[in-house]
């Protein structure tokens, strides 16, 4: 106020002040557009901005980043919700909870992954536990999208009575290049039927979702007329395949010998017989005997790995081309590098040891943004329960990529001050003004 009542009772300066109004106005409008920014973490010698996305959620388990840029999300007790990264918006398009067998346990709504052809043909696969009487069963369902309500529909069940339990039930999903989808599914505290290929628990399972036999069985995979792809697995619950053809998975282990695996067809992973690498006595046995793959990594004592997924873009360098873990009870991120191949992992670094809690689930942006769902500090999942955004705020997005992704005309540029430049040529802060009226903050 005292500035106002400066500036009337000196008209000389009235005019400097009004024909400065246009950058005092951008300069405002700079201030009062949020940041959303809590906090920064380091990643070698890159600064993050760490953001909560959203928070009071209720167990995230997958996260996934849609075709419309939102992020899709199941929560266990049978909660399917669509969520804007900017706003924090969640929009449930999917309550199954009547359904979905969910207690102060492992139980309930798991994994979720796109159709290869989600754009057109909508479908969205999910696992989830329910209850029959006194037992507890896993299944594996397709749901439709309806671009016009906004909600999925109309469930098609794929793969219906897997023994489920209360605990080891996997279960993650992934969609391959070949219109079939991978699942994995725990043991489900049977363990001698990790070794029999006759069941579903304890396994790697490969389904067919093409549209000459959605939902059979694969005419390729190793057992015939079996949806058993690989076996002897105790609870995977990470799935990726890498930008190099090989599918990497995360296993978690008893007390000891958490995994890190390369998953191939026709291949026991040895549990219950084997834990970790062949070498105990019985174990090299076992696995001479059974043709046992050995993980690339093993933890003991026990980690507790989630989810699995390769980060391949720059916003990150020291990330890229790299594979990420999250872990759930020493509360951290993993990340692995490679052989030229593949095939052996030659570095394992830890990043943000008990920053925030348990780490379920990661997604990734196409614009190199991290998104971490968290679940709580200690076991079943208590609160806090959220999503939270890291990025790189120096890493430049070109004027090009802003255009494509908006769909917008650059009109100019101004410098935090307000004024009006012909491009950023040095590093700062920056406001974009676009043909519709619109501003962009543009970090270089």
């Amino acid at each position: 106020m005292d500035f106002f009542i400066f500036a009337i009772n000196n008209q000389n300066k009235m005019k400097t002040i009004l024909g400065n109004f246009s950058k005092l106005f951008l300069l405002f409008i700079f201030i009062l557009t949020p940041l959303n920014v809590s906090s920064q973490v380091t990643v070698g010698n890159t600064t993050l901005s760490e953001r909560e996305v959203i928070g009071n959620l209720n167990i995230p388990w997958e996260i996934k980043w849609g075709y419309d840029g939102y992020i899709w999300m199941t929560e266990r007790p049978g909660i399917v919700s669509r969520v804007n990264v900017e706003t924090g918006e969640k929009k449930v398009i999917l309550n199954i909870e009547n359904r979905v067998y969910s207690g102060n346990n492992e139980a309930g709504l798991l994994g979720m992954e796109f159709h290869p052809d989600f754009e057109e043909k909508h479908i969205l696969f999910m696992t989830y536990t329910y209850s029959i009487g006194n037992q507890i069963k896993e299944r594996l369902s397709a749901f439709t999208y309806n671009t016009v309500s906004g909600m999925l529909e109309n469930e098609q069940i794929l793969l219906n009575n897997i023994n489920g339990y209360t605990t080891h039930i996997g279960s993650r999903i992934l969609a391959l290049d070949d219109y079939t989808i991978l699942i994995s599914t725990g043991d489900a505290q049977d363990q001698p039927a990790s070794q029999d290929v006759d069941e579903l628990t304890g396994k790697i399972l490969r389904m067919d979702i093409s549209e000459d036999n959605f939902g059979g069985i694969p005419g390729d995979n190793p057992i015939s007329n079996s949806y058993v792809w690989s076996w002897g697995h105790r609870n995977a619950q990470g799935l990726e395949l890498a930008p190099n053809g090989i599918i990497y998975s995360s296993e978690h282990g008893p007390t000891n010998d958490d995994e890190l695996n390369i998953l191939v067809p026709n291949r026991n992973y040895g549990w219950p017989n084997v834990q970790g690498f062949c070498d105990e006595p019985t174990e090299s046995n076992f696995c001479l005997q059974n043709n046992v793959v050995e993980p690339l990594v093993n933890w003991t004592p026990t980690i507790a790995p989630s989810d699995i997924i390769w980060y391949n873009h720059p916003a990150i360098p020291e990330f890229q081309n790299t594979l990420l873990m999250t872990v759930l009870k020493n509360k951290m991120l993993v990340r692995f590098e490679f052989s030229a191949d593949g095939q052996s992992v030659t570095n394992e670094t830890e990043f943000f040891n008990y920053q925030w809690g348990r780490l379920r689930d990661i997604c990734v942006s196409p614009n190199g943004k991290i998104y971490l769902a968290t679940n709580g500090n200690t076991w079943p999942s208590q609160p806090p329960n959220e999503i939270i955004e890291l990025s790189n705020d120096e890493y430049y997005v070109g004027v090009e990529e802003i255009q494509k992704l908006s769909k917008r005309k650059l009109d100019r540029y101004f410098d935090i001050l307000g004024n009006a430049i012909n491009y950023p040529t040095k590093n700062g802060i920056y406001l974009i003004l676009f043909d519709d009226g619109s501003i962009e903050k543009l970090v270089k």
